[in-house]
């Protein structure tokens, strides 16, 4: 994503136009890397200006996105309310270029006196810094980073040292360079190298993603050898660079974010080409709201992710040990079901226990279940009643034990069932929010330690659907969801559907109030809702699912289940391919 020279150009104009003599009220450090200036300007109101040295995500523009601060402010912070709280912004400079930006501040000083100070933002990847500087005489105040010569045998960048920028990579202005000169320039490169790999090899402050594009919109290929252009090329290289720069001084611009299927790609200040056909353009007003988007999505996105997976971590600790549980279950109801022999054994010896005798280790009778001769092992020391009462009682213990274990394998496939659901409401979350409140499930059903301070944010509403009949589908996103969308909202003669043995997520087809048969459901809605309930399945990746169906009068919730557990009958079952495009479309 190109927060390039084009962007950080566009960007200054913005914010010279906006921010020009607007008051610094506060100055917030909600990151260890970022900065978020709150500035009163007189016509727009309070804004708020976010500055970050991230390595991955460095950048600046104005940001509508609201976050939570420290407790304590970082010492950085509290540095530059002392110098910058007050001030007002005088101009917001480009560096030749760079991907540096220079924030001059006029503040009161000690002694009540208007003093100017630099704030100089450099966005170069893990080398990002914030650096406050006195430019009377250039010596740095402090910084969002601090190194010494230990990191950079170039340059330190601490309290009391001289200011000094990074250092230069030996390439072109585009802004000050002539034709001749870049031409020759672009000849020196490896003759190997594309056109736009040479372009961002010779001048600064343009990206790759940028260079490939300049390329493209002169109708020229991006990977074509440089040693292949000659002057006819390179002028029309040359002179598209120099137009949309005159197109960011005059303001004709036309900021665009790229997405593909709803995820940000990119964003640029110029036309950006089509990669593929699923790829969409979103058009704003000015460079700082498509910045503001993309990052707001971008990070929002991987907020969400880093969630899914730390959360589905922890879920799966706690089903791992559901499912040894379930093994040695298992292994234990098979020893006890080989244990039921011993009934048969009883039966037995107690039919020919006056053909035996004590003393006896072995007594070979035949079986009148099969008319077969088995042999069965006695104790000695023991008369042959009392064998029979030994193999009664081992037989009774095993019979009492699997009707122990079968209520304690309900129990724990019941927690299997609830957690597999939730692994699947998890993946399946569109955002953070949603994440927090599955979260917020477990703590109440104490899967997980309930959290001291959490953030109130809206709860998030059942998905709906429109089927093509004009029916309302309503698909629940979390467990909890589930029972409220079922047990709640739906109405008695509105149909439930759910994917049959697999965890997934209730589904509701709101029904006129007279519906009272099957056969009046139209079939082009049952579908789709059956599709909608594969789809948000655990075999939402499969080809062939078998989804039930019913009224909801024929759901319940049984006494003491998890959330969204319920049981039903008089049901029937349809089977439905998610993946088919008929679905695709409605989820579109």
């Amino acid at each position: 994503m190109p927060f390039d020279g084009f962007t950080i150009r566009t960007l200054c104009s913005e914010l010279n136009e906006l921010l020009r003599n607007a008051r610094i009220d506060k100055i917030y450090q909600p990151e260890k890397d970022e900065l978020s200036f709150s500035i009163r300007q007189f016509r727009m109101g309070s804004l708020r200006l976010l500055i970050s040295a991230n390595a991955r995500w460095s950048r600046l523009h104005i940001d509508s996105a609201k976050k939570s601060n420290p407790v304590k402010p970082p010492a950085f912070c509290m540095l530059l309310r002392k110098y910058l709280e007050g001030g007002k912004i005088k101009e917001i400079e480009q560096i030749d270029f760079e991907r540096i930006i220079q924030i001059r501040i006029e503040a009161l000083d000690d002694f009540r006196e208007w003093k100017d100070k630099l704030l100089i933002c450099e966005f170069m990847g893990r080398h990002s810094n914030i650096i406050l500087v006195n430019p009377e005489t250039n010596i740095i105040i402090d910084a969002i980073k601090r190194y010494g010569s230990e990191l950079s045998s170039y340059r330190e960048v601490l309290p009391g040292k001289e200011y000094k920028a990074p250092p230069p990579q030996g390439k072109l202005n585009p802004l000050a360079v002539a034709f001749e000169e870049f031409t020759r320039h672009m000849w020196e490169q490896d003759e190997n190298s594309s056109l736009a790999s040479a372009i961002f090899q010779v001048f600064s402050g343009i990206s790759p993603f940028s260079a490939r594009e300049i390329c493209l919109g002169t109708g020229l290929d991006p990977d074509l050898a440089v040693e292949q252009c000659g002057e006819n090329e390179l002028n029309r290289v040359f002179y598209a660079i120099r137009e949309l720069l005159q197109d960011i001084d005059e303001g004709n611009i036309k900021p665009v974010v790229l997405y593909d299927n709803n995820l940000p790609l990119d964003y640029a200040v110029y036309d950006i080409s089509r990669p593929s056909p699923s790829t969409q353009f979103h058009l704003f007003s000015s460079m700082n709201a498509a910045c503001d988007s993309f990052y707001q999505d971008k990070l929002q996105r991987i907020r969400l992710e880093s969630m899914k997976i730390n959360f589905s971590k922890n879920i799966k600790v706690v089903l791992d040990k559901a499912y040894k549980k379930r093994f040695y279950q298992e292994g234990d109801v098979v020893k006890a079901q080989e244990n039921l022999k011993y009934q048969l054994w009883g039966e037995l010896l107690t039919v020919y226990g006056h053909q035996l005798s004590k003393g006896q280790k072995a007594a070979i009778v035949n079986n009148f279940y099969n008319d077969e001769t088995m042999e069965i092992a006695l104790d000695p020391r023991y008369t042959p009643m009392q064998n029979a009462q030994k193999y009664y009682k081992l037989y009774n213990k095993s019979k009492k034990a699997l009707q122990h274990l079968e209520n304690l394998m309900a129990k724990n496939q019941a927690e299997i069932d609830y957690l597999e659901s939730v692994m699947v409401m998890v993946k399946q979350a569109e955002t953070p929010g949603e994440v927090s409140e599955i979260m917020e499930e477990l703590e109440k059903e104490f899967y997980q330690k309930e959290r001291r301070s959490r953030t109130a944010t809206e709860k998030s509403q059942p998905r709906k659907f429109i089927s093509t009949d004009g029916l309302v589908i309503l698909v629940g996103r979390n467990n909890r969801q589930n029972d409220l969308l079922t047990l709640k909202q739906a109405e008695k003669h509105d149909l439930w559907l759910h994917s049959q043995q697999i965890p997934g997520t209730h589904v509701i087809i709101k029904l006129p109030k007279e519906t009272n048969r099957i056969e009046e459901v139209p079939d082009a809605s049952l579908e789709e809702a059956a599709g909608l309930a594969a789809y948000f399945s655990k075999a939402g990746q499969s080809e062939k699912v078998p989804v039930d169906y019913t009224f909801r009068s024929n759901v319940r919730k049984p006494g003491g289940a998890k959330p969204g557990m319920v049981i039903y009958d008089n049901y029937w079952t349809i089977m439905v391919n998610p993946l088919s495009e008929r679905i695709k479309q409605l989820i579109r």
